[in-house]
């Protein structure tokens, strides 16, 4: 079930009742070299997290590839982004992935770059981060939202410049203060100002738990429209994984 070239499928899992027997068979599925990152990992919950999204991503890539979860191999992009090896002839086909306390997402299309990031909501966020991070356009956004709401608009704003970095491959490479985010609709300018490269671009934002916000950039020209299938998997104390939800809607 490879995506045609204007659908991409995004996958949540929750894994805070995931039971030890369910992580063993998670690293069952890992190579060596995704057991040795996972075992850097100083806490168990950040090893959890990591060894989680890792099996989701096979399980996803399985389905829209057709290999087995086990057999799918990567290798590093220019600046790092792993990329499925072009050996397994899967031309075109692309995916990223994001993991945070309680929950791992990852998404795949096929033909455009694509990057997803979700965040726990309930960690503190200081003010000195939006001023290093954020443009002087979206610093000003944060400042005029309501003390109340400064919380969600941070998230609102972070996760959505995580997944461009990442769609792009250049993580924190590239300055975060040269491209700015407005809300409601979303769009993306660069600075200095490229409006032909920001109209390529799409971005869909979820709240796939009351504690997590998560976002997708998706870089492709502006019509068709993008169709986005979202799936929600919930790993049980029984050691099952099961497909709670799904939903597929036009973004852009």
């Amino acid at each position: 079930m490879t995506p045609k070239r204007e659908e991409v499928c995004a996958w949540t899992m929750t894994i805070d009742a995931a039971s030890s027997a369910t992580v063993e068979n998670w690293r069952s599925c890992l190579d060596q070299d995704e057991l040795a990152q996972a075992d850097r990992f100083r806490f168990g919950k950040d090893r959890t997290a990591y060894i989680a999204a890792h099996w989701l991503v096979r399980n996803a890539l399985a389905i829209a590839g057709g290999l087995p979860p086990a057999c799918w191999r990567f290798v590093r992009g220019q600046y790092g982004k792993p990329k499925v090896d072009p050996a397994l002839d899967r031309p075109g086909l692309q995916f990223n992935l994001s993991h945070s306390q309680g929950l791992v997402a990852c998404a795949v299309t096929v033909g455009t770059a694509i990057g997803i990031d979700v965040e726990m909501t309930s960690r503190r966020v200081g003010l000195e981060i939006v001023e290093r991070y954020f443009s002087p356009a979206e610093v000003a956004v944060f400042r005029a939202t309501p003390p109340k709401q400064q919380r969600q608009m941070f998230f609102r704003l972070w996760t959505l410049k995580e997944a461009f970095v990442k769609a792009t491959g250049e993580g924190l490479r590239r300055p975060m203060d040269s491209f700015s985010f407005s809300l409601d609709p979303i769009s993306i300018a660069f600075h200095p100002h490229d409006p032909f490269e920001a109209n390529k671009w799409t971005f869909f934002e979820r709240r796939p738990t009351m504690n997590h916000a998560l976002a997708i950039a998706i870089r492709r020209p502006p019509s068709p429209p993008v169709s986005l299938s979202v799936f929600e998997v919930v790993a049980s104390g029984s050691g099952e994984c099961r497909l709670s939800a799904h939903c597929t809607l036009d973004v852009g």
